[in-house]
Formats: structure tokens, sequence, C-alpha cells
């Protein structure tokens, strides 16, 4: 395949240019065809109609299909690994009925560097080699990137790559770095046959578990320009693509892919016959003006099921700095909308009669209950055991059953630990099941924290917000850790992401964090303040309440909050309740405690 870019040089102009190349070939194609020839053939016309449908969907050209092999060239490297991921999934999906010594695989390269294009569109020289030679290097049915492939796309794309290292190939005078792409390119469900056109996924993150085929499904549609700006039209399709890359990482949702959602782009459209065509649940729409100097972006969720309008927003910026600001922007539309379908299907669910509910909708009715209240604590257990026991693979409800032991150990004052045990195991087991849900590794986080491993919290931590940056909870969840291990003014930065992300964010446990963070600050006043924003208080509440009031000097109100806290639990104590705060440095445990002991807490 190398030489083919050689042929007629001479008589047709050429000039440079930098673009991403993608090279593929069969594997196995003469043992196949000397099995079954016909066959064969048939199965090598449909896999042409897969690249060609993926390569021009993300903007690429295909330059040759001589024999068994594909190159296509595209302007950027996110397009060309967006089209390798799609062309793998879906010829992966097709063959699911085929015997595995059957089947028709491709090896996929990709490489963004220099090469000559000539008038007629072929083109040659190291940029084609070298992504002919990463080929070489890949299994059957995968993709091997360039380290400048690698660097464009990293973070963007939904996938993760594992180092190669340098590799000597053939004809190239430097090694050149490789990363393979780690992923699972197997379908969501498999097509009837290989030419078939099925729905696709966002990306390699977004492949649909089998273990959780109730997710929820959802499209971005392009993001309109509506203006004349060519320039501000590439703005619009980098957000629609960010959006689709960034919701792509949580693992709720089954997110159509951008050569999916692109088919549409700038057609007037029927919203519940997309929703039909591309079988999702959730729609967003949006898009870009230009207004002066400033810039105004748009969007909004629809529910297609209903026909309503879930949520609207729009986000003004000057236009200057659109590109300094577009990922901030990204992801507070991705976090908000996260949490609106979220609260719609928390809607839908409580509707729903419990005998029907699955693995899936069992977590999601325990996760809205209320647990601070003792029946909706029991009742969410109940549920994620349920869940588990529908589905034992499912990693996320065991996650959240590994909070309910913790919320157990916590509130048992017999100084037992077997409740911190099982929650340790839960959380354990489930990042074991699932370690690409950022969730279960924050959730692990916590658990290692109570358990007073600092470094494995903060490492478990990093860990989901390196996976999910626009998790809102997981940001707040790693602002309250940060507090337990003498950052708490750091912690103060990612409770306020966590706001950034979704404006909406108003979890009850959000503002107790934050405000026990203020109170080791001495911000006693701002403490109130954040304690305000919950709906109702739990003994713990009361009982920090009662010492800011305390150390503000306002004692009759700090007398009334240690009644409460009192009436709610007749056996609180000081002792046992700084047995359960793990905090790391000694000084910030003692200032809490003084705290209490100042309002009339017992000790």
């Amino acid at each position: 395949m190398e030489n083919r870019q050689n042929t007629r040089v001479s008589d047709v102009p050429a000039n440079h240019r930098l673009l991403a190349i993608l090279a593929a070939d069969g594997v196995g194609y003469s043992r196949l065809m000397s099995l079954d020839d016909r066959q064969t053939v048939v199965s090598l016309d449909a896999a042409r109609a897969v690249f060609r449908k993926h390569i021009e969907a993300d903007r690429g050209r295909v330059i040759d299909m001589a024999g068994d092999s594909v190159l296509a060239a595209f302007d950027t490297a996110i397009g060309a690994a967006n089209a390798a991921m799609a062309v793998q999934r879906e010829l992966d999906g097709s063959m699911a009925a085929t015997a595995p010594d059957r089947r028709l695989r491709f090896r996929i390269g990709l490489h963004l560097g220099d090469v000559i294009e000539k008038a007629d569109g072929t083109v040659y020289g190291d940029g084609v080699n070298i992504a002919a030679r990463l080929q070489g290097l890949t299994d059957p049915g995968g993709i091997t990137v360039s380290e400048s492939v690698h660097t464009a796309v990293r973070g963007k794309v939904g996938a993760m790559f594992e180092d190669l290292g340098e590799q000597t190939v053939k004809n190239i005078a430097h090694p050149v770095r490789a990363y393979r792409v780690r992923a699972d390119f197997s379908a969501a469900s498999p097509s009837p046959s290989i030419g078939a056109s099925a729905p696709d996924s966002a990306s390699v993150e977004g492949v649909l578990d089998r273990r959780q085929p109730d997710r929820l499904s959802i499209a971005i549609l392009p993001f309109a320009n509506l203006g004349e700006d060519q320039a501000q039209g590439f703005f619009s399709d980098g957000i629609t693509e960010d959006i689709i890359t960034e919701l792509s990482r949580w693992r709720m949702l089954s997110v159509r892919s951008r050569s999916a959602s692109f088919r549409y782009r700038g057609m007037a459209v029927d919203m519940k016959l997309v929703a039909h065509e591309m079988n999702v649940r959730f729609i967003v729409e949006g898009s870009v003006r230009r207004m002066g100097d400033r810039l105004r972006i748009t969007t909004q969720l629809i529910d297609a099921q209903s026909g309503n309008h879930i949520w609207a927003e729009k986000f003004d910026l000057n236009a200057a700095d659109i590109f300094a600001v577009q990922d901030q922007v990204v992801r507070t539309i991705v976090g908000t909308l996260v949490g609106r379908v979220q609260a719609s299907d928390h809607e839908r669910i409580r509707r729903k009669p419990p005998a029907s509910l699955a693995a899936y909708e069992c977590v999601l009715k325990g996760n809205a209950l209320s647990w601070d209240d003792p029946e909706g604590a029991a009742e969410a257990t109940r549920l994620f055991e349920r869940a588990i026991e529908i589905d034992p693979g499912y990693g996320f409800a065991h996650a959240l059953l590994a909070i309910m032991w913790s919320k157990k150990w916590f509130d048992d004052s017999s100084g037992s630990d077997a409740a911190l045990n099982e929650a340790y195991a839960m959380a354990t087991r489930a990042v074991k099941l699932d370690e690409n849900e950022s969730t279960c590794h924050s959730i692990l986080a916590q658990v290692h924290l109570d358990r007073h491993a600092f470094d494995l919290a903060l490492q478990c931590a990093r860990r989901s917000v390196e996976l999910n940056p626009t998790n809102q909870w997981n940001a707040a969840d790693m602002g309250s850790i940060l507090i337990y291990v003498g950052q708490a003014e750091h912690a103060m930065i990612w409770f306020k992401r966590a706001k950034e992300i979704d404006p909406y964010f108003d979890a009850p446990w959000y503002w107790y964090a934050m405000g026990r963070g203020q109170m080791i600050l001495h911000r006693h006043e701002e403490a109130l303040a954040t304690f305000d924003h919950l709906p109702t208080r739990n003994y713990r509440v009361s009982a920090l309440v009662a010492a800011c009031h305390a150390r503000m000097g306002n004692h009759e109100r700090a007398r009334l909050s240690v009644s409460e806290c009192l009436a709610s639990k007749p056996d609180f104590s000081i002792r046992y309740l700084m047995t359960k705060e793990p905090f790391k440095h000694p000084a910030d445990a003692t200032h809490l405690a003084d705290g209490l002991r100042l309002a009339g807490l017992p000790d």
C-alpha cells in the first residue's frame, strides 16, 4: 500500500499540506478469499461502504480503495479519529453473527503530518507512509495513532490511549512514537448486515455498556450559525463536537455520534421524527449569533417523548474571547444538560409503578430519594440492592450502595467498623466492574477518606475528575475531600467549579460540605449563610450551626440549635462525632470540636 502514492508524479502539479491521514488494511483477506471468494467480495464491498460513509460524515475524503486497503485524508485529526472509531464500531457490530474465522477485520493507522497533495487529489510522502506503518502495528479491529494525532485529539475524543513507545518502522528515518486506542469498539446492538445503517454512539466512552441497556439516549444536533462569518461557522461546529465529546464521558448517557448528528446539519427538522430516526429520547439544539462585538450562544433541551422543552439558556460573551472561553461554555452547557436530564427522568420514574422498575430505574429512583430521611435512605438501599440482584455487574449500583453503608457507619455510635468495611468492599467492587465510570472512583475516594487513607482518597478523586471533568457531583466531592486533608481554601475553588458546571446544582450535601469547609477556614458567618440553603436540617447540620453561632457570640441561637440537634439524636456526643470526622490535621479537628463545646453540646 505504501507505494501507490507515487503514481504519475511527474505530470501533475503538487503542493505541501498538513493533513490527517487514515490508512487501513484488511486482515487475512487472501485467506478469506480462498475459503469463500464470493462472500469475501460482498463483505469487502460492504466494508468499503462503511468506510466511505464515516469518512465523508467526518469531512474527510477517500483517496484510494485499492484491493482491501483504504486511504483517506482529513483536515483535522479529530475528524480522522472520530471516523476511525465509528468505522470499527460499525464493522464490529455487523460481524457479530459471523464466525470469528470468517470475519473481515481491518487495522487502522492515523498520522497527522506534512504530505504532498497533487491537483488530482492523490497524496504521497512520509505523512502517508507513517500512517501505513502504524496500521501495520495495529491489532485486528484496532486503531494506532502517531504522537501528533495523540496530541491533537487527547481530551477531545472519547478515547483513552496506551503509549507504545518509539517504534522503528520501515523506510522512515526516525523512530515514530505510537499510541494504541484503548476502547471497546463493540457496537450497542449488532447490525443485520455489514452494510446496514445502525445507530452509533458518540465515542469510545459513549459505547453502550452491555450491562446497562437502559441508559438515557440523547442526540446533539449541529448548532446553527446565524451569522455570515465563516469562522463563526467553524466555532458553532466546534461547540457541537465538544458537547458530544464531553457528554460521552457520562456513562449514564448513550450519546449519538457526531457523524449521526451532523446528517441533519443545515436542515429544518421535525424533532419527533429526528428522535425516531436516531432512536433517542432527548434532543439538544442550539445556535450561535454574532451581535456587534458580542456573541450569543443559545441552547435548549427537548424531551422527544412529550415534546416539552425541559431547559433553555443563553450565553453572552465577547466575540474576541470565543475560543478562550469555549471550554468553559461547553462545561456549563454539558453539566447543566445532565442535571436537567436527570431531573426530568426522576419525575418520570416517580410516576412509574415500582414493580415495573428494572436495574437502571431502581438506581435512578433510589438516587432521587432523600437519604437524610431514614425512610428514604432505607428505600434507596432496598432499590440499590434490587438493582444488583437484577444486574450483578452494574458498577454504579454497587457504588451507590457503598454510600448507604457509609452513611449507616457514620450514624452508628456502637464503635463497630463493620458497615464501613462493607462500604469499602462495595466501592472497590464498583470500580472493578466499571473502571470508566467516574462516579465509582469518586465514591471510592470518599470511602478511603472515612478509612483515613488520605493519599488513596486524593488519588481516586483526581481520577474521577480526569475521567469526567464536566461532572459537577465529582467536582463537589473533590472539594469535600480537600477540606479533610487540610486544603480547605483549595476546596472552595472546587465547590465554585461545581456551580459553574451546573448553575442549577443544589444537592443538600453540597451545601453541607461547603459550609463545613467555611467553618474550618473560620468563616462562620459565611458558613451560616451556606447552611441556610439546606431545605431541612439533620442532627449534624444542627450541630455545626450551633457551633457557628457560638463562635459568633450568638449564644441564644446556639442553644436553640443544640436543642434541635439533641431532639433529632438524643445520644449525640462530640466524641462520637469526631471519631467519624476524618481530618488529617489535628488542628482542624480541634477547631471544630471546640466550637461544638462552646455551643454547649455534650462531650
